[in-house]
């Protein structure tokens, strides 16, 4: 095949690369083009970040000029010049709260560039180097007309007009004939001050975290200035955990930080700015509405699910009692008939009625948790999340936040739901570092959503509960500039959460679904499960000392929060848990049974001492119990032994062995109760016959004894008594010696005779002399040696 000539190979070549050219010019002006009338900027990271940080007024009237204000920074590594922002908006508002989702995050495309409505900036803008800008915005421009909520954006464009990013955000507008205003929409702000569990058995802290945030410039002072100031304007409704109030308490005085499981650590003066709080605290909310959480704000739901109903009844009994006294207030339920119901008998709006309030974490229950809730924890009204109980059948609107449920015994409970998208929307800006464009994107989207709300059905008044995340930790100027727009915002009228709960027939009231929904971060079972016997050591402990140390249970409160929900949390409660349970077994180590480890019994029984020693410091109660071994009883236990702190208390046990041999008596302690203690000890005890063949010796040598003094007293008195005339007997002694088994006058002084040998020989003197004279007047030998014979001692000594 021959080949073209060149010149025709060029010709083509070049056609062909004028062809491309074209090509990209015109892909290139399409891409422009989309850009231009979608504001979607072209794919792939752009070269810089543009945010929206100001909108004045944040909502729009007839006839005014809005100033829409932000920053753009160049993210490049190149110099760019040229630049500048456009403001993009419609003259359609939005027609649901669903399209406003859309909306932000860019699937919904409903604005355009506005003509006029654009700021060039500097002409050049070096790497990393950020500029602020500010374009105004006539609303006669867009146009607007009926009252919504209309899109905004800004635009940054590069030199060739090329979109290179979008920043979106909303703009309500507020009509100015009074014949189109819509319905006022009652709101209703939950104020938290909810922080994590600080104090777990001791009455030190687990960490120093509160100092920062009570301090000015903190997270909770921040939410309690911006309360202090708005709270009567918003009607806010206080929601305080009494734990942070003990925890705020305890700061006043020089505490303690760190240690295991918050004892011991290292000590902190006392916090001026603690104390500060808590006073501005309790001047904020003096007859302010208020409901206080269970004490360290327990997961609900999980400890009813797990059959740990008598845990959550403890913390709201404390909740109750500890925000009672710091507060000066009384946080009781009312008794007998609802307060809720009494109140909107009477049409108070008073503190009163929230008495008997459960906010449930996540705003998630199913029936059962609530039917638990009302029977046993004196509760009538609970929030909940709007999405735990839809609208049935569904609606096109957003109807109003009351609602009731049956709770199988008494009266319907009430229920109030918080808006869940409002919820989650605060909740993106819940840390004091996120920018001041985040800050503002929440603000204005806030704004948006409730006059969005309003706009669904604008004839009809219905009702909004706001309810930010339970330990909200917004950035600076946020929770202010909420609560204040709040105020400002035509088609809201602030109420407090009593004045919801009290109204009887609320407009814009659907019925809803029952709650059956189960939260997915809720505690686990098998740490509630741990929790539980943590509970019982506590109980324990508990039950010894003379005055219970109420610290001790606020271990098992801590490990219960739910502050430690989802993975993480979950994670940090069982570290907590470990922590709590090692230093309760140190405790109970310090309580031990001290006695011999083998007693020998010199016999069948005798005496076992034993001891028990405190090294706690504080005194206790116990009793010694004893498992006697096989034939072995102890008679007369003690009862109740009181032991003073770091001392001990000796115990003599009488034991009887039914025979001769070894065994082994365990003893333990238990509380006055009876309850087991982990102190135990156990003493070999051996009975043998030695006691026993020690007293038959003895009485055998007393008996010999006995027999021997008899046997001579009987020689002696039977043996005849002669005088010098008559013939000696064989084996007398010769006459003037003394017999030598005879004793001499006097022996009774001289050789110690007995009291009755003394006297018996004193006698023998006696008759001796009586005869003497008697045989002066009848010398009868006969006679005489009768009498003679029954003397006792020889008495032919003249």
């Amino acid at each position: 095949m021959s080949r073209p000539p060149l010149t025709g190979r060029v010709t083509r070549a070049i056609a062909a690369l004028v062809l491309a050219l074209a090509g990209s010019w015109v892909s290139g002006s399409a891409a422009i083009a989309v850009t231009a009338a979608t504001g979607q900027p072209p794919a792939g990271d752009p070269p810089v970040s543009l945010a929206i940080t100001s909108v004045s007024p944040a909502y729009a009237k007839q006839g005014e000029t809005v100033t829409v204000s932000g920053t753009l920074t160049n993210t490049s590594a190149a110099v760019m010049s040229g630049l500048s922002v456009q403001l993009r908006s419609s003259d359609t508002p939005f027609s649901s709260r669903a399209l406003l989702q859309e909306y932000a995050d860019g699937s919904y495309l409903a604005d355009s560039p506005v003509p006029g409505a654009v700021t060039a900036l500097p002409s050049t803008l070096a790497p990393r180097a950020t500029v602020g800008w500010s374009v105004a915005l006539k609303v006669s421009q867009v146009p607007m007309s009926a009252f919504g909520v209309y899109p905004l954006a800004a635009q940054a464009d590069s030199s060739a007009v090329t979109g290179l990013t979008v920043s979106r955000t909303f703009l309500p507008f507020w009509p100015a004939d009074q014949a189109l205003d819509p319905q006022q929409q009652q709101i209703a702000w939950i104020w938290p001050l909810i922080d994590q569990p600080r104090q777990a058995v001791c009455a030190g802290l687990l960490n120093n975290g509160l100092a920062a945030s009570v301090s000015s410039g903190g997270g909770l002072s921040g939410l309690l200035a911006a309360g202090s100031r708005y709270s009567d304007s918003a009607h806010l409704t206080w929601a305080i955990d009494p734990a942070l109030l003990a925890s705020v308490k305890t700061m006043t005085t020089p505490y303690r930080v760190g240690g295991e499981a918050g004892c011991g650590g290292v000590t902190h003066r006392a916090s001026t700015a603690a104390a500060s709080w808590l006073a501005q605290l309790k001047s904020a909310t003096a007859g302010q509405p208020v409901f206080v959480t269970p004490f360290d704000d327990p997961d609900m739901a999980a400890l009813i699910r797990s059959d740990m109903n008598a845990d959550l009844s403890r913390a709201f009994a404390e909740g109750r009692s500890a925000a009672g006294k710091l507060l000066g207030r009384d946080f009781r339920p009312a008794a007998g008939a609802s307060a809720v119901s009494a109140a909107a008998a009477s049409g108070r709006n008073s503190s009163a009625s929230l008495n008997g309030m459960a906010w449930l974490p996540d705003g998630i229950a199913n029936y059962e948790v609530l039917e638990d809730l009302a029977a046993s924890d004196g509760i009538d009204m609970v929030v909940l999340g709007s999405s735990t109980m839809p609208p049935s059948p569904p609606r096109n609107y957003t109807p109003s936040a009351q609602t009731t449920t049956p709770d199988g015994a008494g009266p319907p409970l009430k229920v109030l739901l918080s808006d869940d998208t409002i919820t989650q929307i605060i909740g993106t800006a819940n840390s004091p570092t996120d920018s001041k464009a985040t800050a503002f994107s929440v603000q204005q989207r806030f704004l948006a959503e409730t006059a969005m709300i309003a706009a669904e059905q604008p004839a009809v008044a219905r009702s909004i509960v706001v309810a930010p995340p339970r330990r909200w930790d917004p950035p600076a100027g946020l929770a202010s500039a909420l609560l204040a727009e709040t105020v400002s915002a035509p088609w809201l009228k602030p109420v407090s959460l009593g004045h919801l709960a009290a109204a009887t027939h609320p407009t814009g009231q659907v019925s809803r679904l029952a709650p059956a929904a189960v939260s997915k971060a809720e505690l686990g079972r098998p740490l509630l499960a741990q929790a539980r016997q943590l509970d019982q050591q506590v109980r324990v402990l508990e039950s010894i000392q003379p005055t219970p140390d109420p610290t001790l249970a606020g271990g098992v409160a801590a490990v219960e929060s739910s502050a430690w929900r989802g993975r993480t949390g979950g994670q940090q409660a069982s570290a907590l848990l470990q922590q709590i349970s090692r230093y309760l077994s140190a405790q109970e180590g310090k309580l031990t049974i001290i006695g011999p480890p083998r007693v020998t019994l010199t016999g069948l029984k005798g005496p076992v001492p034993v001891s028990i020693s405190n090294g706690l410091d504080h005194p206790v109660r116990v009793r010694l119990a004893v498992d006697p071994g096989h034939g072995i009883t102890v008679n007369k236990l003690p009862g109740v032994v009181t032991v003073p702190a770091g001392q001990q208390e000796t115990i003599k046990l009488g034991v009887v062995a039914a025979t001769v041999g070894s065994t082994t008596l365990r003893l333990r302690l238990v509380t006055p109760g009876g309850v087991p203690f982990p102190a135990q000890a156990s003493v070999t005890i051996q009975a043998t016959h030695y006691g026993t063949l020690a007293l038959v010796i003895i009485i055998g040598a007393l008996g010999v004894f006995v027999l021997t003094l008899a046997a001579r007293a009987l020689r002696r008195g039977r043996r005849p008594l002669r005088r010098g005339g008559p013939a000696a007997e064989p084996g007398d002694a010769p006459a003037g010696q003394q017999d030598p088994d005879s004793e001499p006058r006097g022996a009774d002084q001289h050789h110690g005779l007995t009291a009755p040998d003394a006297a018996d020989n004193v006698v023998a003197r006696e008759s001796a002399n009586g005869h003497d004279a008697a045989r002066a007047k009848d010398p009868d030998p006969a006679r005489e040696t009768d009498d003679y014979a029954w003397a006792p001692g020889r008495a032919d000594r003249r």
